[in-house]
């Protein structure tokens, strides 16, 4: 709600738990046929899939405090991947730029 105007076109899937939006948004839909479309959203599950996948293998005990800078890394990894002979300067160029995290900052 902070980040749409009321009577905004939204459009989705057709899942039950949007029913709600049709009270404050013009929502609009949309059914597809997994037999139609096979691929229809394909690429939106390889990257859940992925980011799941990403977050067990890395960060063993997920807490919702830090969930946030975990999809983060997930998305700049990601971002990134096509770009490795310039993965050196970039993080470089990160570490310098950014301010120090002590351990106290992650684990209050």
């Amino acid at each position: 709600k902070q980040h749409i105007e009321p009577g905004s076109t939204i459009s989705s899937d057709a899942h039950r738990s949007y029913h709600a939006l049709a009270k404050e948004y013009n929502h609009q839909p949309i059914r597809f046929n997994v037999k139609d479309n096979p691929d229809h959203l394909k690429w939106l599950h390889t990257m859940i899939s992925n980011a799941k996948a990403f977050i067990a293998g890395t960060f063993h005990g997920l807490d919702s405090k830090h969930l946030q800078s975990y999809l983060n890394e997930f998305c700049f990894r990601t971002n990134r991947r096509q770009f490795e002979g310039q993965m050196f300067n970039r993080l470089l160029a990160a570490c310098v730029s950014t301010d120090t995290v002590t351990y106290g900052d992650l684990t209050e």
